[in-house]
C-alpha cells in the first residue's frame, strides 16, 4: 500500500525490485513461512527499506518476488485517520509498534462498520480508487522469531494489514473495488498490464510509467 499523496517511481533503483501489476505472482497465494529467524529478519529489512524508498506503507513479499505468507507495514500517526491497538491484550500506542513484520498473518473483521477510503498500490504506479472494508479487525501472526501474537487494531493500520494480507492471497486491491469505481481508472489498469507483459515478453523488467505532474 503507498502513502497518499505521494509518489512511487523510483523503486527499481532498489536493491529489492517491486513487481509491477501484469507479473503473475501477484495473483500467486503465499506459502506458509515456516524458517523463522536471521534470514527473515534481514528479508524485512530489505522490504522496509524498499518500501520507504517507494513513500509505500506496507509491502508484501509477492510484490518483490517471493510467494510466501509475510508483508511488512509503517503506518504513520494521522490527524484525520486515528489508530488505536490492543496487543496480546494489552493496549500499546500504534506508534511503538512500527514497523511491523507478519508472518502467517490471519485477519478476522471486528463487529464494526465498513466504509470506504482511497488506496494505493506499489504495484499499480499512480493508480488509486476507493475500496470498502472493515474499520476493525482482528489479526493473528507469528513475528519475526516465530512468537504468535494476536493484535486488534482499526484505521489506518488495519486498512493496511488487509491490503497486504489480500496480497498474500493473491487478492489486489482493484479486486475489491466496485464496478464504477474500477470503470473509472480501468484504462490506466490495462495499459499498466500492457506495459509489464510488452517488457516480459522482451525478457525485461517492467519499466516504471512516466511521472504525471
Amino acid at each position: 500500500m503507498v502513502k497518499k499523496g505521494t509518489k512511487s517511481e523510483q523503486f527499481l533503483t532498489m536493491t529489492l525490485r517491486i513487481t509491477q501489476y501484469g507479473e503473475s505472482i501477484l495473483h500467486q497465494d503465499g506459502k506458509v513461512v515456516s524458517t523463522f529467524g536471521a534470514e527473515l529478519t534481514g528479508l524485512a529489512n530489505q522490504m522496509l527499506e524498499a518500501m520507504d524508498q517507494a513513500e509505500g506503507i506496507g509491502l508484501a513479499a509477492q510484490q518483490i518476488g517471493e510467494a510466501i505468507r509475510f508483508c511488512v507495514v509503517d503506518v504513520p500517526e494521522h490527524p484525520e485517520y486515528p489508530m488505536t491497538c490492543i496487543l496480546d491484550g494489552k493496549p500499546l500506542s500504534p506508534s511503538l509498534l512500527m514497523p511491523m513484520a507478519l508472518a502467517n498473518p490471519e485477519v478476522s473483521p471486528l463487529p464494526s462498520d465498513e466504509y470506504y477510503y482511497e488506496e494505493g498500490c506499489l504495484s499499480f504506479p499512480e493508480i488509486r480508487g476507493e475500496v470498502a472494508r472493515p474499520e476493525r479487525i482482528s489479526v493473528k501472526y507469528q513475528d519475526l522469531e516465530g512468537n504468535v501474537h494476536q493484535l486488534e487494531c482499526d484505521g489506518l493500520l488495519a486498512r493496511c494489514i488487509q491490503h497486504e494480507v489480500d496480497h498474500l492471497n493473491g487478492v489486489l486491491f482493484i479486486d475489491r473495488m466496485e464496478k464504477k469505481t474500477f470503470a473509472e481508472i480501468k484504462t490506466e489498469v490495462k495499459e499498466l498490464k500492457q506495459r509489464t507483459l510488452a517488457c516480459l515478453k522482451e525478457g525485461k523488467l517492467p519499466e516504471i510509467p512516466p511521472r504525471k505532474e
